[in-house]
């Protein structure tokens, strides 16, 4: 798990240099049927949105909610494809 978290950050760094900011967060909730702490990763970004009155407002955008650390990876990895090609 240490292994694919660095995999994670590495991933992140490099979309980060091309300039899109994407956030990795998690939670933990008590599962009871499996008795142990579940740890959910959540990827996001900023983005600005038009209200209804015209005015703009910063809000969250949730990009993945998962349990699974490679889920994760594998989205930062799609999105890191796509960002490469692209100049800054």
């Amino acid at each position: 798990m240490a292994k694919l978290n660095g995999i994670a950050r590495k991933l992140q760094k490099a979309i980060l240099q091309k300039g899109l900011v994407i956030r990795m967060g998690t939670s933990q909730f008590y599962s009871v049927e499996q008795k142990r702490l579940i740890t959910v990763y959540i990827l996001s970004t900023r983005i600005m949105e038009r209200k209804k009155n015209g005015e703009w407002k910063d809000m969250d955008l949730e990009i993945l909610r998962t349990a699974s650390l490679l889920e994760i990876v594998n989205c930062l990895n799609d999105i890191w494809k796509e960002m490469k090609g692209r100049k800054i």
